[in-house]
């Protein structure tokens, strides 16, 4: 008895640091085109890993839950600054009813798993030769917003081309972002050192268990059934750890680990703060061209957003402020008693953009039938500076909205 009593009493958990820093209310997603990378936003890759890494870096410091990126695909005619005939219309009708949305998807790519890539579409004939290069601009900035909250010893598990055969191309283009220096805003960091109890990791394949040969009895051979969970994760050491813990986790999952006890913790237990999906950091996902809808029918919460924001930006000419000023109401800050449960979402960039990509929507008919702008679709609208790039306007409007 008293044998049992020792070994108990060296089986309870070890006490490890708690974050000091909590979860910011109300609940922030924010979703960017993919144009803010592009050619005529950026003319090298460079200048493309600086823009991400300015998203990043505000999306971190406001505690952001989501990144949606939003594919953008530009047609000659509309690359030539030409509007269509549904822009030009004024609009003279209210804007009406909030449209709610509750449909769940799952075309995201959180910390818990790698990006995935959207769906391919057919392109018009008329297409600009510059689409294909403005789609892998919307993997590229998913991956580098990814790359920006994963640890340096998890690049290269995290974005392995066997996961995703796009990154292949993906990889070679972080030679920028491996220079950055590291975000300081990060959960992990300037939070009581959390950092010394918990990391972040990979599970990792165990060796394969090997098998009697059909043909040779007495000769062993790798079993054909590949090893798809293990207890095994990559920390960044030089060994992998062995996790302490009933049952195998799927391989190449993302996990916060406590070192101490060698377990498996959310990463809100660890750090304070989480994005959607208890994610580490932000959650990323990635909304098609021709898919607007999942803007609003893909949310990782169970009981969608409860308010959708719009932010008139890259708008250089001011082309569009005066439609928006005249067909959306100006944001109000609610009091704390209704404002600490909300679940935000801001779309940012110009009228023009976020119009094309809701005038392209596959389901537009069905989702929003009887709406024929997509202005209808905001409760509000927050005003800044006109002319402001959409990085610079994701901090000015996370600063206006929280402080």
């Amino acid at each position: 008895m008293a044998k049992r009593k020792a070994e108990s009493a060296t089986s309870e958990a070890k006490s490890t640091k708690k974050p000091t820093r909590q979860q910011t209310a109300p609940s922030i997603s924010i979703c960017v085109p993919s144009s803010v990378i592009s050619s005529k936003n950026a003319y090298n890759l460079q200048q493309k890993t600086m823009i991400a890494y300015q998203i990043a870096k505000a999306s971190l410091i406001y505690d952001v839950a989501e990144i949606i990126v939003l594919t953008e695909l530009t047609t000659k005619q509309e690359g030539k600054g030409g509007q269509s005939e549904e822009e030009k219309k004024d609009i003279s009708s209210s804007i009406g009813k909030k449209v709610v949305f509750d449909d769940n998807g799952e075309n995201d790519i959180g910390s818990s798993a790698p990006v995935e890539n959207p769906t391919d579409t057919e392109l018009d004939e008329n297409t600009d030769e510059r689409v294909n290069d403005d789609k892998d601009d919307a993997l590229l900035l998913a991956s580098l917003l990814q790359f920006f909250i994963t640890p340096p010893y998890l690049i290269k598990t995290m974005f392995l081309p066997r996961l995703n055969p796009k990154f292949g191309q993906v990889l070679p283009k972080f030679k920028y972002a491996f220079k950055l220096p590291k975000i300081p805003s990060l959960p992990f960091m300037q939070n009581n050192n959390v950092h010394e109890h918990f990391k972040e990791g990979i599970i990792i394949p165990r060796e394969t268990p090997k098998i009697k040969s059909k043909t040779d009895k007495q000769k062993l051979v790798p079993s054909p059934h590949k090893v798809t969970v293990s207890k095994y994760v990559n920390i960044g050491e030089s060994e992998a750890m062995k996790l302490d813990i009933a049952r195998e986790v799927p391989v190449y999952s993302r996990v916060t680990i406590d070192v101490r006890n060698k377990t498996i913790v959310s990463a809100k237990q660890a750090y304070g703060i989480n994005g959607h999906k208890l994610s580490f950091g932000y959650h990323v996902r990635m909304v098609n061209d021709n898919q607007f809808n999942k803007v609003f029918t893909n949310s990782p919460l169970s009981d969608g957003y409860s308010q959708t924001i719009f932010v008139n930006c890259d708008d250089y000419f001011d082309k569009w402020s005066k439609l928006v000023d005249e067909s959306v109401p100006l944001f109000e800050k609610k009091g704390d008693a209704n404002g600490n449960n909300d679940n935000l979402l801001i779309i940012l960039g110009n009228y023009g953009t976020i119009q094309r990509n809701f005038q392209s929507d596959e389901a537009k008919s069905s989702i929003f039938e009887g709406l024929d702008n997509v202005l209808k679709l905001f409760d509000c609208r927050l005003d800044i500076p006109k002319g402001c790039r959409i990085e610079d306007a994701t901090l000015i409007a996370l600063t206006k909205l929280l402080q």
